[in-house]
């Protein structure tokens, strides 16, 4: 029997973004000064410089860290790049002219309503791996803080300006015909009026947006909404956060948001000059001429991997000229389709008025080729165009054989609370090294879609964790799908037990064990899970118990959480058929619990 290192951790379940709870974080360190990459012929790009700000913080959440890295950029040519995170997100893809040497800072944002390790780096495509990582810790001091219309800022007159955010993605599920389009919708409190708050649009793709302002009359209400309709053009999924620069300013937590396109009509291509078929023509000229432009389109020209479509954001903005209140009208037009309008409500002002609209869309190797995108406003002089193109790199003919030489599920046994982390792992072998992309999919849902680089001489696995509302005793599946290479894919079951929670001082809550579904040409390499429920700082002693054989004791000290996960070492399965495991507390009321692990050898 072969034993890998214990594993253990004592933190809130679903406290952690980058790593499942079971899993320690790994520990902090000063940012790599740099990376040199290749970007392209002609253009090469150096990644110096990557940090976190800060890096490290503790206090109320939710909370924003600002990530920024130094490209050294020389030669001629385009270099694309994005930024890569621990938890297997990845940004859009940017592009910056290259015509001789300079220097560029790129920066991100992410908002974090949780405790949370991690990092993030600099990926230039066309050479693999990383610049150095910049990591950050964030460390919630409590439950994350909702500042909406029904929990208001305490006021505060005679105390320093106190502001805060909260944002409603309106729907946050859309399944249906598309284009469609998604409102978010963020409530901004002040604590004292007259106030001038300033604040930003974070969004999990493409960052943060551009500094906004928002006012606060003497005397009049604390509390304002401002929108930002997103249209949506294909199957897509993210968040958006609203971060505010005002010192004193509580950030929103994230929005999210998921659109399921089905059954999508043939959009409709009405002459430039026609307004949206929605809206009828004006009775009368508008007071004031609005002006549409495009000041964002990411990943704007792209040449790269085609196996999943590649996710598209572009942000217009309009403006009118000072004046009365007023209604524009506005539309996307995609290659002549145009979208499902939508309209900007402008109060009166002395001042120029403007506000951002957005659109999003996926394309696929059957799209490549030069497009055009346009944002028009009703009255305007003149439309806002820009012109991008989208190519996929050719397939390999002669690409690598990949082999899924096994799939772990999770059998669940413990108590049913709808507070249930998940693991499922998996081994891909590969006759050459080569980088796949990857995603499980659980119950017919899909995780995030992840890459990791396989070498022939190395063996390595791939895993992904989700948060299981588990309420009764059931089952289902998972699958692993590599997206490219052959598209491989693996499907096993997984299955869960429901228990009456226990009672005394230290309870035992859960044991999960791992379910092998493979060849077996290798002896099966399985682990197992245990969750204990005790006071903050109770020292529990345990040991676990594999196929008849006890493990030595080990010691652990359960945390501020009241919640302590452990991993048992992994094993290997000689015998290649099923086995049991016990978990056993050797001290307190000596609670324990057993499992079953199932072996399933033969062709998925």
């Amino acid at each position: 029997m072969r034993r890998t290192a214990l594993l253990l951790g004592a933190v809130t379940l679903g406290s952690l973004l980058a790593a499942p709870p079971a899993l320690a974080a790994p520990a902090l360190a000063s940012p790599a000064r740099a990376t040199s990459a290749l970007a392209g012929p002609g253009a090469s790009a150096a990644v110096a410089r990557v940090k976190a700000s800060p890096g490290r913080q503790t206090g109320d959440c939710p909370t924003t860290v600002g990530f920024s890295a130094v490209l050294a950029l020389k030669g001629k040519g385009t270099v694309r790049y994005r930024w890569v995170r621990s938890d297997g997100g990845k940004g859009a893809i940017r592009s910056v002219r290259v015509n001789g040497p300079r220097t560029l800072v790129v920066k991100d944002r992410q908002t974090f309503d949780r405790s949370v390790t991690g990092w993030q780096a600099v990926e230039v495509l066309g050479r693999r791996g990383l610049s150095g990582k910049a990591r950050f810790a964030v460390s919630c001091s409590g439950p994350a803080q909702v500042w909406d219309a029904s929990h208001p800022l305490p006021p505060g007159a005679d105390k320093p300006l106190v502001a805060a955010a909260d944002v409603d993605a309106l729907p946050a599920t859309y399944a249906g015909a598309c284009p469609t389009t998604v409102t978010f919708r963020a409530t901004i409190q002040v604590s004292r009026t007259p106030a001038r708050v300033a604040y930003q649009w974070i969004d999990s793709a493409t960052g943060e947006g551009r500094p906004e302002w928002i006012e606060f009359a003497a005397g009049g209400t604390r509390m304002k909404q401002v929108t930002l309709p997103l249209t949506v053009g294909g199957s897509t999924s993210g968040w958006k956060a609203v971060r505010l620069l005002t010192p004193g300013g509580h950030d929103s937590g994230r929005a999210a948001y998921q659109v399921t396109c089905k059954d999508t009509p043939p959009p409709s291509s009405p002459p430039p000059s026609s307004p949206p078929p929605s809206s009828p023509p004006p009775s009368e000229p508008p007071a004031q001429k609005p002006e549409a432009r495009i000041v964002a389109l990411t990943p704007g020209d792209y040449e790269g991997n085609c196996a999943e479509p590649v996710a598209y954001q572009a942000t217009g903005r309009v403006t009118l000229p000072a004046g009365a209140a007023q209604r524009v009208a506005y539309w996307w037009a995609l290659d002549g389709a145009t979208w499902q309008p939508g309209a900007i409500d402008f109060p009166a002002a002395t001042q120029p008025r403007s506000a951002d609209v957005s659109a999003a869309w996926n394309l696929a190797a059957k799209d490549m080729g030069t497009h055009k995108l346009v944002l028009r406003a009703e009255g305007a002089a003149a439309e806002a165009a820009q012109s991008f193109t989208f190519r996929c790199a050719l397939p390999d003919p002669d690409q690598p054989k990949l082999t899924i030489e096994y799939l772990l599920t999770p059998q669940y046994k413990g108590v049913c609370d709808g507070t249930s982390t998940l693991n499922t792992k998996a081994l891909v072998t590969a006759d050459r090294e080569t980088e796949i992309q990857y995603r499980f999919v659980v119950d017919g849902k899909p995780l995030t879609t992840r890459s990791e680089v396989l070498k022939p001489d190395r063996v390595q696995s791939i895993d992904d964790f989700w948060y299981g509302s588990l309420k009764a005793n059931g089952t289902g599946t998972v699958r692993l799908e590599v997206l490219n290479h052959g598209k491989p894919v693996m499907e096993a079951p997984y299955a869960w037990t429901c228990e009456p929670q226990g009672s005394g001082a230290v309870r035992l809550d859960e044991i999960t064990t791992s379910g092998y579904h493979g060849d077996c040409v290798r002896a099966p390499y399985v682990t197992a899970f245990g969750r204990f429920a005790a006071p903050k700082g109770t020292q529990i002693t345990y040991r676990w118990v594999i196929d008849g054989e006890p493990w030595p004791a080990r010691k652990a000290t359960v945390e501020g959480s009241g919640v302590l996960r452990i991993q048992a070492a992994y094993w290997s399965r000689e015998a290649r058929t099923a086995g049991t495991v016990r978990l056993e507390v050797l001290d307190h009321d000596k609670p324990s619990a057993s499992a079953a692990y199932p072996v399933t050898c033969g062709k998925q």
